[in-house]
């Protein structure tokens, strides 16, 4: 759940215009492996930067709604690195 708030936060900065968003991937019918069950996801990945387009955060998104498969994986940048 605490990654459900942290996009929900990020996106009112967005809608703010305090930072921006940026689509880096959209892809549909996408293989994934968790543990030994697989998935045919969409995979989405943002990047949410700052007005001067510093890097905040990535944030990769795999979802497989026939099968109530979601996760989501949040990576915060330090310094331009994470």
């Amino acid at each position: 759940m605490e990654a459900i708030k942290t996009l929900n936060f990020l996106e009112k900065k967005v809608n703010a215009g305090e930072i921006k968003k940026v689509n880096e991937r959209h892809s549909f019918n996408i293989g994934v492996t968790d543990g030994s069950q697989s998935y045919n996801c969409t995979v989405l990945i943002d990047l949410y930067t700052d007005l001067e387009d510093n890097h905040l955060y990535r944030i990769e998104q795999h979802i497989d709604k026939k099968r109530d498969y979601h996760t989501i994986d949040i990576n915060e940048f330090t310094n331009g690195f994470f």
